[in-house]
């Protein structure tokens, strides 16, 4: 994450529908185009200014197993891209 640059987009709020309460997704049906691009070159950084704890672990099905015994609204989509879960 040091050596990476983000480019966040932002866009203008209308003709979008909230589609998933949990992970926070919106999606349009039609094209948008950005209203502003801002050049993210420091994300630790950037993400510590918004106040964002960051947690850096070893294993993420450790996480996964806990959370979703919780009442915390929670989205693990992006877990087909983790690496296989060890096994005990």
């Amino acid at each position: 994450m040091k050596d990476t640059k983000l480019y966040l987009y932002e866009f203008a709020s209308t003709h979008f529908t909230h589609l998933d309460e949990n992970a926070g997704y919106y999606t349009s049906e039609i094209t948008q185009i950005p209203i502003a691009k801002i050049e993210i070159e420091d994300i630790f950084a950037e993400l510590f200014a918004r106040r964002v704890e960051l947690r850096i672990v070893d294993h993420l099905w450790d996480i996964s197993d806990v959370i979703q015994k919780t009442t915390f609204h929670w989205s693990l989509c992006r877990m087909g891209f983790a690496k296989p879960r060890l096994v005990k």
